[in-house]
């Protein structure tokens, strides 16, 4: 495993990132300002790209505007010619003589102050001004006037109406007189400028009816205000139902109410306008991306792959074996990565003489402890055989039960060092195999078969540092020893020494079927209380001793978990 990573293998992956990760990051990071800029420069492209279209197609407007403005401009002189002549009632007359200079108009009208015909060169006279709003801005303040389009009773088309003010020889309003000039005759007007097949001109008025158009019935009015706002044209983008787009300019014609509509198919997905734009970001974007790609593979290629060997020899070195040469599997790769296999091969030959002279001193140590242990073990059992012989000689029941006592504690203490030199691991002693033997010399020397009493032992598989072995030996011998001199009678019973885990440790429990109370009132007194306390608080156990009237006496050591 690398440094830093923990049994699984993972270690800080996670928060930490991987090489590629952050290889991957470093390098986007580098070219995240390239793709900025390439962005914004694909936002100009893409305006640029845009005025470019507005700017061919207001070449056809400004074409198709002159020619309408021209008509409108013809039309405006001729009826200010012709103002008295029409006041005079000759309406046919001025149609007739002026249709040849100006082919749209279609009507000639003369109406009074209040707005209804006298004169009409289609038609009978008497019918009402269409708007009579356009009255009152001829009488008050407006001497020409245009108008939005309208469909024309008398002529029976749609038509714009020019207006002027007629006066009184007094000077007082008396009407006015309107040429209604044709719709579809002024847009024949604008598709004789010159304009490709491809773009469509048409005429619309200020609330968005247009006029001369295959494609159009209506535009947004917003379309109209925005052109009237900006007193220029302006370029919009219109989708039909079915999908298709067109760029469309709105440009005014004149000071009022009649705008041209000029439109053409919007570019495609294939065409100068959006591979300018697409190319200006899209090829830093694919460069991006294949840098990246070539960073991934390099990375796998040339670092990842070795490092993943490093790995597996790193792991082949934890298992101890030191003869493997990892620099053998490192012949192709990178210089620094091979060096750093050598380097590995070194570091694992050095561990691996220190680790032969740490093991040769362990032995030695081990050898000399166990040495220690087994004539430790041999000169306690010469004392319990000088205790034997002195109890023979004493004649004092209460002096030969002290001297078993002892030879009891004594013996323990000799299992204990017996237990502790015949084990590999001197340092920790494994219980279930100690706390066995123990428990049956106990059962012999003690005479629990011929007492009638049966001892049950139940134990789980644990260790625990060698020092906490006496103490938990000898704890054991006082409260087993009690159980037999004080908890039966002639009838024996059974005497219960287990072992389990518990959410703290280990539980050591003993516990008997005996008289209990009495049991537990002579164990919680004299020398034994206070061993047991001693033991207890040299293990940094907790002692329990529980006990009810004929319900046996229940002794715990609650062992807490080793650091």
């Amino acid at each position: 495993m690398f440094p830093g990573s923990n049994a699984d293998g993972q270690g800080n992956r996670t928060t930490r990132g991987s090489l590629r990760t952050r290889l991957l990051v470093a390098l986007t990071g580098a070219l995240v300002p390239v793709l900025v800029i390439a962005a914004f420069s694909a936002m100009i492209d893409a305006r640029q790209a845009r005025e470019e279209r507005r700017q061919q197609l207001m070449i056809f407007a400004d074409d198709a505007v002159d020619a309408v403005e021209r008509s409108l401009e013809t039309a405006e002189v001729l009826l200010k010619l012709s103002r008295d002549e029409i006041a005079a009632g000759n309406c046919k007359a001025v149609e007739e003589n002026l249709k040849p200079y100006l082919p749209s108009l279609n009507n000639v009208v003369r109406f009074d102050k209040e707005g209804i015909a006298t004169c009409s060169s289609v038609g009978l006279p008497g019918f009402e001004i269409v708007d009579p709003t356009w009255q009152a801005q001829l009488q008050f303040g407006t001497p020409l006037l245009r108008t939005d389009s309208f469909y024309g009773l008398a002529s029976k088309d749609w038509m714009f109406a020019i207006l002027a003010r007629v006066d009184s020889p007094d000077g007082r309003f008396d009407g006015s007189v309107a040429f209604g000039l044709g719709t579809a005759v002024l847009s024949e007007l604008t598709r004789r400028a010159g304009v490709p097949e491809s773009v469509e001109v048409a005429l619309a008025d200020s609330v968005g009816r247009v006029h001369g158009s295959g494609i159009f019935a209506t535009i947004d009015p917003e379309w109209i205000a925005q052109s009237k706002a900006a007193e220029q044209a302006q370029m919009f983008l219109w989708t039909s139902q079915a999908g298709d787009s067109r760029d469309v300019i709105v440009q005014p014609v004149g000071t009022e109410n009649i705008y041209a509509v000029i439109s053409r198919p919007s570019p495609g997905l294939i065409s100068y306008f959006t591979i300018s734009p697409v190319a200006t970001l899209g090829l830093p974007i694919l460069a991006f991306l294949a840098a990246l790609l070539a960073v991934w593979l390099a990375v796998d290629v040339q670092v990842l792959r070795w490092l993943q060997r490093l790995q597996r020899a790193v792991v082949v070195y934890g298992a101890g074996r030191y003869s493997f040469q990892a620099h053998n599997t490192f012949l192709d790769a990178p210089e620094e990565i091979a060096e750093l296999a050598d380097a590995m091969d070194k570091m694992a030959r050095d561990i691996s003489e220190r680790d032969a002279e740490l093991r040769e001193t362990i032995a030695v140590r081990d050898n000399a402890v166990k040495e220690i242990h087994h004539r430790v073990k041999n000169n306690l059992q010469i004392v319990t055989s000088f205790l034997s012989l002195q109890s023979r000689q004493l004649k004092d029941k209460e002096a030969r039960e002290a001297i078993a006592a002892a030879q009891h504690r004594i013996n323990a203490l000799a299992i204990v060092h017996k237990t502790l030199y015949q084990t590999e691991r001197i340092a920790a002693v494994e219980l279930r195999p100690f706390l066995t033997p123990l428990n049956d010399h106990l059962q012999e020397a003690l005479g629990m078969d011929d007492a009638r009493i049966k001892v049950t032992q139940s134990y789980i598989d644990a260790e625990r540092a060698a020092d906490d072995a006496i103490p938990i030996a000898l704890f054991i011998v006082e409260v087993v020893t009690n159980a037999r001199k004080f908890a039966f009678d002639e009838k024996g019973g059974e005497i219960t020494i287990s072992l389990s885990s518990s959410a703290s440790g280990l539980d050591l429990t003993i516990e008997d079927n005996g008289r209990g109370y009495d049991t537990c009132q002579v164990l919680a007194k004299g020398l034994g209380s206070r061993l047991m306390t001693a033991f207890a608080r040299q293990l940094s156990a907790e002692l329990e001793i529980e006990s009810a009237p004929g319900k046996g006496c229940r002794v715990s050591l609650k062992l807490p978990e080793k650091a």
